[in-house]
């Protein structure tokens, strides 16, 4: 009995360091930006009933319409995902992307035209086209990589602005598993 005991404890105290050590994962908001002000490092978003204020973690992620900026290119009424923790109440952003004259969609690489440096996601109709900006941005799973990466099936967040009849892509998001 004593054995089978030792086991149950060292299987426990196994399973809480496994909880201790794993990593908090940032929740994710959206919301129109109320404020933001450089000297105190944080963005307002608008509630409804109250507005909430995130303060940047060091070295934040900035993006405004796809491409990377700083806090001060942000202004009242852009669009804003902010992923961001929670510790004693306090809201701490590592991240933000606005969205003030481009646009997001989201979908499934049908196929890469590297000469083009075109993407073409599949459509429940027809599929669209993307052209890339040559300074375009793109992540994997949040870090950077290049336009060769790209590959069929690929699930992304393309940042775009309507350029003619071109659409035009600043910002790539790849999630892989």
């Amino acid at each position: 009995m004593i054995r089978v005991s030792n086991y149950f404890a060292g299987v426990l105290v196994a399973a809480l360091m496994f909880v201790l050590a794993t990593p908090s994962f940032a929740d994710t908001v959206t919301g129109t930006v109320r404020s933001v002000n450089t000297d105190r490092n944080e963005i307002v978003l608008k509630g409804v009933l109250k507005d909430t204020t995130y303060l940047l973690a060091k070295n934040p992620w900035i993006v405004l319409d796809g491409r990377k900026c700083k806090l001060a290119d942000l202004r009242e009424g852009d669009k804003a995902t902010i992923e961001y923790t929670e510790k004693g109440g306090n809201m701490t952003a590592s991240s933000a992307r606005a969205l003030r004259s481009a646009s997001e969609t989201n979908g499934t690489i049908r196929f890469v035209i590297a000469d083009k440096m075109e993407i073409v996601l599949k459509g429940i109709v027809k599929d669209t086209s993307y052209h890339l900006d040559k300074n375009a941005t793109i992540l994997f799973n949040g870090k950077e990589g290049n336009f060769s990466d790209l590959r069929e099936g690929d699930q992304v967040t393309l940042t775009y602005e309507r350029s003619g009849d071109r659409f035009v892509v600043h910002d790539v998001r790849v999630l892989r598993k």
